[in-house]
């Protein structure tokens, strides 16, 4: 391992692995999906995803497993929720950067290894107990090997990509077919090579079985235990009915992914147009570039027409992009391609100025959280390292201005993890009212109607669901503890018995968490 690479590593384990365990799973989609993977844990069933005793059908299983794996050496913790979700972030630089020293060279890796590093959006996903850090890792892998196995004619890397994308398929679904077909038939017409020959490199005799083999075994049995209820859902809603209809209020707009991509992949994103004006320049020397701007483009013009949309739907095309910046920062750096730079200075100061600025006012807007506005200070290190970057360069020292860039918004992701972060995960409910729940060991816990879903995760089980104010009757017989939203509260008002022991606003959300004890 050479010293760049193992600078990376180093790198890597700090930034994705920082404070991992120190804040609780409390962000929606971490708690159904570090809960649902309890649940099947608890139960020693890999087959059927349930979350609070319900069929899940949003995901496939990959990321149940390996958290599952990980709850096996380490109990149920946040930590060990998060842990392959970190290991999948150093593992994407380790693989990328070999790769991308392959099809380039090595100093371009380097700097595309550190574009990565720089992104406080990536970091955050490789913290969260979720799919898409294994779906980001699985298509990169996928989508690299094909073109070192394809352009160099190596069986192993044709392997790997299909077997990352049956490994992408058991992560989110159709996306890892749909993608790497659109890309991979994009590339062959772009670069005139639709042909006989092409296609018998592509060996989809035995990589078709070996997809199947991977990728098939686990639908069969989740459609079999469920009689086709789990294939429906997953591939009826959370598939065709996302991209065709807007779902749980993430509504989505024309480029919204390429927006997001943009912001994703600051500081270094300033010079995006400057990267991809030299990468089409350089497409016929490097036909590399033009394939990750083919995968960027498609990922992203493809979730353009979703009606749903996240910012994890088109990180996949981020180590992509990565590449294309990392390529451009290495021309920076021996004076060529250097014009339109001042501009590019003038948006990443602008931009450093606006981030601390922005999260004083959105801290502000939320009650709970306005006596932390202080942690905006933490941001400082952005405009502080954007202007030591800008006076290095003018200087002469190119590559001063990447590393220090680099190091401020890796700085500023540290800062957010060990110290901003923790102090807002402080003030949510299921945090704050677990304290209150110790002091009533005798009761029983249900739940009313809606309830935060981070409470099954935080209290190691399900809650039983009520829906009617008579099912609440019968429950009074007993000690017991409802879990509810405040919006139901009304239902509750003919049992003087039952008392608010705590109300607190969901953070980042509409709803407002009560808790009730008779």
């Amino acid at each position: 391992m050479n010293n760049r690479l193992l600078l990376l590593v180093i790198l890597s384990a700090l930034v994705f692995f920082a404070n991992l365990g120190g804040t609780s799973i409390y962000i929606l989609d971490e708690a159904r999906n570090a809960g649902c993977a309890m649940e099947m844990w608890q139960r020693h069933d890999p087959i059927v995803p349930t979350f609070n005793d319900v069929l899940r059908t949003d995901k496939p299983p990959l990321h149940y497993f390996f958290m599952m794996l990980a709850y096996t050496i380490g109990g149920v913790t946040p930590f060990t929720a998060r842990l392959f979700s970190a290991l999948a972030g150093v593992m994407l630089v380790v693989f990328v950067y070999r790769k991308v020293r392959t099809a380039l060279n090595e100093p371009v890796a380097f700097y595309t290894g550190l574009v990565l590093l720089s992104s406080l959006q990536l970091a955050i996903q490789f913290h969260l107990a979720v799919p898409d850090p294994y779906l980001i890792l699985w298509m990169a892998v996928s989508l690299l090997s094909f073109y070192t196995g394809f352009e160099e004619n190596r069986r192993a890397d044709m392997r790997w990509f299909y077997v990352a994308a049956a490994l992408a398929f058991l992560t989110k679904g159709l996306i890892a077919i749909v993608f790497p077909g659109i890309i991979i038939s994009f590339y062959l017409l772009l670069t005139q090579r639709v042909n006989l020959t092409s296609f018998r490199k592509l060996r989809l005799h035995w990589g078709i079985m070996l997809f199947l083999i991977i990728a098939l075994p686990w639908y069969i049995a989740v459609g079999y235990q469920t009689d086709g209820a789990w294939l429906r859902g997953f591939f009826i809603e959370h598939n065709l009915d996302r991209y065709t209809r807007t779902m749980e209020g993430h509504r989505g707009f024309p480029l919204a992914p390429f927006a997001i991509l943009l912001l994703a992949l600051l500081p270094f994103s300033v010079f995006i147009i400057q990267a991809v004006r030299l990468a089409l320049r350089q497409r016929k020397e490097h036909p590399f570039l033009l394939y990750c701007l083919i995968v960027v483009v498609t990922i992203a013009g493809f979730f353009s027409f979703s009606k749903t949309i996240l910012p994890s739907y088109p990180a996949p095309a981020i180590p992509f992009l990565a590449v294309v910046l990392g390529y451009y920062l290495h021309a920076l750096v021996e004076g060529r391609h250097t014009h339109g730079t001042l501009a590019s200075f003038i948006a990443h100061g602008l931009l450093c100025l606006a981030i601390p600025i922005g999260v004083y006012i959105a801290l502000g807007q939320e009650k709970p959280l306005a006596p932390l506005q202080w942690t905006a200070w933490l941001f400082v290190a952005l405009p502080v390292g954007c202007l030591t970057g800008m006076l290095l360069y003018f200087r002469g020292r190119r590559a001063g201005l990447i590393y220090v860039w680099s190091g401020a918004w890796m700085l500023a992701t540290l800062l957010f993890f060990y110290v901003a972060f923790p102090a807002v995960d402080q003030k949510n409910p299921v945090t704050e009212s677990l304290p209150i729940l110790t002091s009533y060991p005798d009761h029983e816990f249900v739940a009313y109607r809606r309830f935060n879903p981070a409470f099954v995760f935080a209290l190691g089980r399900t809650l039983p669901m009520i829906d009617s104010p008579q099912q609440v009757e019968n429950l009074l017989k007993k000690k017991i503890i409802i879990f509810s939203r405040t919006q139901y509260l009304d239902d509750f008002k003919d049992y003087p018995s039952l008392k608010v022991i705590y109300r607190g606003r969901d953070l980042f959300e509409r709803g407002e968490t009560v808790l009730l004890a008779n």
